[in-house]
């Protein structure tokens, strides 16, 4: 597990390896495939990372870009990232900051790598649902943990800002492959109330659904609340899971998954 402050210093750091090959324009590529739903505030970038595996070095990689919201784009910087080597094959991260237009909520499925002499292709990534959201009443207290190794479970310190008591409904993911269950606030059920300004222990395990699964998640657990009889809602800080451990299991996942 790992702070949001070292996330950006990206996952695959116990991976870095540099060696040489022949280049080629592009062989075989492979992303990791994401389930992901990423609510970030006003101004703030999206902090993506995708991870893949290529049989050539990519050192003629120029650019990248998401042919699905190429129109909502309002900046983005890359690294392509070297890794290890894995078996017959370099892995690779392409870390990503991204600035949206004034849109509400888009969604990325592909990733689009262009390479010298104007050659281009793209590839399935899963699929990543990215929310502009407003600030929430829910402020992470002490070291809120970002990224985990598997997604047995999420756990943080929360504190209500505003200035009402509130009563939890419910809390939820809306990860397509992902369920929680075993929810607690305080050690308690989740319907409680919630005095102002009062910090809270939220705790729930996560489950996948199905045999179909994802390789990585975002996770940005809702909180759904009542206040003055009006049913509303607050986003959670997004939380990676997987990213940072990559086993030789997870690698043949993705092989296999192309």
């Amino acid at each position: 597990m790992i702070r949001k402050s070292l996330l950006i210093f990206c996952a695959l750091v116990s991976f870095l390896f540099f060696g040489c090959q022949s280049e080629r324009i592009k062989g075989f590529i492979v992303f990791g495939k994401w389930d992901g739903v990423y609510v970030a505030k006003k101004d703030d970038p999206f902090v993506l990372n995708f991870i893949l595996l290529s049989d050539s070095p990519l050192t003629n990689v120029t650019s990248i870009d998401f042919p699905e919201i190429a129109h909502a784009i309002d900046d983005m910087q890359y690294d392509l990232i070297e890794g290890d080597k894995y078996k017959d094959f370099q892995l690779f991260n392409i870390a990503v900051n991204l600035h949206l237009k004034e849109v509400s909520s888009t969604t990325i499925s592909k990733i689009t790598l262009i390479f010298d002499q104007k050659y281009k292709e793209t590839f399935p990534i899963g699929h990543i649902k990215l929310v502009v959201g407003e600030k929430g009443i829910f402020t992470p207290q002490n070291e809120y943990v970002t990224a985990y190794p598997n997604t047995q479970f999420f756990q943080a310190k929360l504190k209500n800002i505003s200035e009402h008591t509130i009563q939890i409904k419910r809390v939820t993911v809306e990860n397509s492959f992902l369920q929680i269950k075993d929810i607690k606030i305080n050690d308690k059920s989740e319907k409680q109330s919630i005095g102002a300004n009062e910090t809270i222990n939220i705790y729930f395990t996560l489950a996948e659904k199905s045999e179909r699964k994802a390789d990585f998640y975002i996770v940005t657990p809702k909180i759904e609340y009542e206040l003055a009889g009006k049913t509303s809602s607050s986003y959670i800080d997004p939380v990676f899971y997987g990213v940072t451990t990559l086993t030789p299991e997870k690698l043949d996942d993705m092989l296999k998954k192309n």
